[in-house]
């Protein structure tokens, strides 16, 4: 399945995650894009670690013109917002897309990669430390490698068409609203929101959920960025540990973008990213930190 077939006008199309129970407090009320001024259904809302140059947050997709609108959040204060949160148990599904990923070359980066998720989910301090957000530890599956390659431009609304039919054909496992997919993106590979909006020219990586509090929750990380998305080394891994902590955490604090802990419109790591300060956990990855709102400060590790 190198690429989803379809009219161009369902390449940007949303899902259904944007009824009134599933908005976030800065869209709540708002009838029409901010953009075009067109009547819309809802928004979808996702998860972005934006690259240097542009800000991180939830991105507010209007249905169904498909303008991005900048809002204004209505409170600096951490709020959550009654939507889904991770629970103790909860699995990690790694996915390797490509047969990049089966080479021989690539077998110590999916290595490096699963010893990083690992890492990340366990840490005392890190993830650990989620559980004033109500907030559990996960487990992690055995990975899955899809040897079709993607396309080498493909959407975020095909990566949501195509993680439904590898679920439908049983090609990774169903884990419902109990777990999210962690989607790998082989070299040569862009993603893209809209046109105008790429991977590594405008974001690092993102996380979102196909339908809504429905799920399913997944996590897109594209091959490093050789730039604007690292602001601690200049190593490929630690570019991917950097956004992939982030979207992890955020993911499991905010499974439906929006509507879990959030800081007006962003995100527990958004709002540390603002003034960055690189650390590592005790695996010795590099990490994005989280808000840490019992001590009002940013998480800070090693």
């Amino acid at each position: 399945m190198s690429r989803v077939q379809g009219k161009d006008s369902d390449l940007f199309s949303g899902f259904s995650n944007t009824s009134l129970k599933d908005r976030c407090e800065s869209c709540s009320n708002i009838v029409s894009c901010i953009v075009c001024g067109n009547s819309i259904s809802g928004f979808e809302h996702i998860g972005v670690r934006a690259a240097a140059g542009h800000e991180s947050g939830i991105w507010h997709y209007a249905n169904p013109c498909r303008h991005r609108n900048e809002l204004r959040p209505r409170s600096a204060n951490v709020k959550y917002g009654g939507g889904p949160l991770w629970r103790n148990g909860y699995t990690w599904q790694n996915i390797f897309w490509g047969s990049y990923f089966a080479g021989s070359a690539a077998s110590t980066w999916v290595r490096d990669i699963e010893r990083a998720v690992i890492d990340i989910e366990s840490d005392k301090t890190y993830s650990v430390g989620l559980s004033q957000y109500d907030v559990g530890i996960g487990k992690l599956n055995h990975p899955v490698t899809i040897k079709t390659a993607p396309a080498t431009k493909i959407t975020d609304g095909q990566i949501r068409q195509t993680l439904a039919s590898w679920i439908a054909s049983g090609s990774i496992p169903n884990l419902g609203t109990k777990g999210a997919y962690n989607i790998f993106l082989p070299p040569g590979v862009t993603v893209s929101f809209s046109p105008a909006e790429a991977s590594c020219a405008v974001f690092c990586d993102y996380h979102n959920t196909a339908n809504g509090s429905n799920g399913p929750f997944y996590t897109v990380e594209p091959y490093p960025c050789s730039k604007g998305c690292n602001q601690c080394t200049n190593h490929a891994l630690d570019t991917l540990t950097q956004g992939l902590s982030e979207e992890m955490v955020e993911l499991k604090t905010d499974m439906n973008p929006g509507t879990g802990w959030v800081i007006g419109t962003l995100e527990l790591c958004d709002y540390c990213d603002a003034k960055f300060v690189c650390n590592r956990i005790t695996g010795g990855e590099y990490v994005n930190s989280w808000y840490d709102k019992n001590k009002k400060a940013c998480w800070k590790g090693i």
